[in-house]
């Protein structure tokens, strides 16, 4: 996978701090469908049962816990409406929100969908996390989708504008396409639209590695203690 599609171009304070300190850390997965897990055989093949993995293999002292918060189908701003009860309770150090693909599907003004996105990440980080947006699957019905890149754009817009680090989950699987490293058919489920227990794998495995590398990153931490230092 290249370097450029992995690396989180944003820092993660809370998480960096929580894990200097050793302390337990808690990842809320909010999402729709392709966090829920549908397409995957049991819930242990979700990408977040597969993160919790990971990560418990590389923070054994971290004691981590991935909960998973997806609800089939929602639109962004029902995700926001659940923050409350479904996030903040956990008290994460991290939020992981999938969206876009339902609103692209079912027309969500554009101008709507930017402001559910601005306020969900203000409220999310308000409870004290830190924030990562991971985009739309890549799957063969999008260059049908009208206006589908104008959600996508518009996603990585907002996350430039607040400082939010973006999961390119459609440009890793059109890349992992591409390449030739695998297929459609073998990254999706027979609907051709959701993922499967290799692409939720992938995306598990993906998704430690950019944590663990931005964890890690000395520019990260250095960024994470003059964001603490402007608190």
């Amino acid at each position: 996978m290249p370097p450029e599609l992995v690396e989180l171009h944003a820092p993660l304070p809370n998480l960096t701090r929580a894990l200097n300190a050793h302390e337990p850390i808690r990842i809320v997965a909010l999402g729709s469908s392709s966090t829920w897990g549908t397409g995957a055989t049991s819930p242990e093949r979700t990408y977040p049962a597969r993160l919790e993995q990971e990560l418990n293999a590389s923070w054994p002292k971290g004691d981590v816990r991935v909960i998973n918060a997806g609800v089939r189908g929602q639109l962004a701003r029902e995700m926001l409406a659940r923050i409350d009860r479904d996030v903040a309770p956990f008290a994460p150090q991290l939020v992981l929100w999938q969206t876009g693909v339902n609103d692209a599907i079912r027309g969500v003004a554009i101008d709507s969908y930017r402001q559910q996105l601005t306020s969900g990440i203000e409220r999310l980080r308000a409870v004290g996390a830190d924030v990562v947006l991971i985009d739309q699957q890549f799957y063969p019905g999008f260059a049908k989708l009208k206006n589908g890149p104008l959600y996508m754009t518009t996603l990585r817009e907002v996350a430039a504008q607040l400082g939010v680090p973006v999961m390119q989950r459609f440009a890793i699987m059109k890349h992992l396409i591409s390449s030739a490293q695998f297929t459609t058919a073998s990254l999706l489920s027979p609907d051709q639209f959701h993922l499967n227990d290799r692409s939720y794998d992938c995306l598990g495995r993906i998704l430690a590695q950019s944590l663990r590398s931005a964890a890690a990153s000395p520019a990260r931490e250095q960024a994470a203690d003059k964001d603490n230092a402007r608190m």
